[in-house]
């Protein structure tokens, strides 16, 4: 049986869904503590390999304004180019480890701390999201009041707020702005057109 998360990159899923769902965590987090960064890790399933630091929280604070970079870029070219930064930094050559459990592929090497861990998940997990899955499924919510990012793991692709919530509200601001305009496009170039329904994603 696959251990568990153990570089939170031991399934394909971490590569896609789970890696990019944890790099919109990250951004959105408040990280003031290494208990902020420990609670980061369980509720994504990330086994640390060693206690979090203060340091690493410095770390991870840092590696947060990265990821932004890659979620609000306006264009594909600058987004690509924010994602390959990440990967020079979050990763290193892959290799196969016997690290708790059998065998299994790493883009880091064995025993790094918690910041080296988040960094390798979320550098790799998101770029193999985004090239999969589509550039345009990382972005924060179109709520006037919200800024909330989210990585888009809808089946059609065309998420535009970070909750069911969100939507329902910013659908009342349009009611009550009517006859004025729909609901800011607001987003970037990358972002398509949005659904007909104007919810949260199927």
């Amino acid at each position: 049986m696959t251990p568990p998360c153990c570089n939170g990159i031991v399934h394909f899923n971490h590569y896609s869904d789970e890696g990019a769902l944890l790099a919109a965590a990250v951004v959105n987090a408040r990280i003031d503590s290494p208990a902020d960064v420990a609670r980061l890790a369980a509720e994504h399933d990330v086994l640390l390999e060693r206690p979090p630091t203060a340091e690493d929280a410095a770390g991870l604070r840092r590696w947060r304004t990265a990821l932004a970079g890659v979620v609000d870029a306006p264009t594909v070219g600058e987004r690509i180019e924010a994602l390959n930064r990440l990967l020079a930094r979050g990763t290193s050559h892959p290799r196969i480890s016997l690290h708790n459990g059998p065998p299994h592929v790493h883009f880091r090497p064995d025993d790094v701390p918690p910041e080296r861990q988040f960094a390798a998940i979320t550098a790799f997990g998101l770029a193999w999201f985004l090239t999969q899955r589509g550039l345009h499924r990382l972005a924060r919510c179109a709520a006037d009041d919200c800024t909330i990012a989210f990585a888009d793991v809808t089946r059609n692709g065309r998420q535009r707020y970070c909750s069911t919530r969100c939507a329902n509200r910013q659908a009342v601001r349009r009611h009550r702005a009517r006859p004025g305009s729909t609901s800011p496009a607001g987003g970037p170039h990358l972002r398509p057109a949005p659904a007909a329904s104007g919810t949260a994603g199927e």
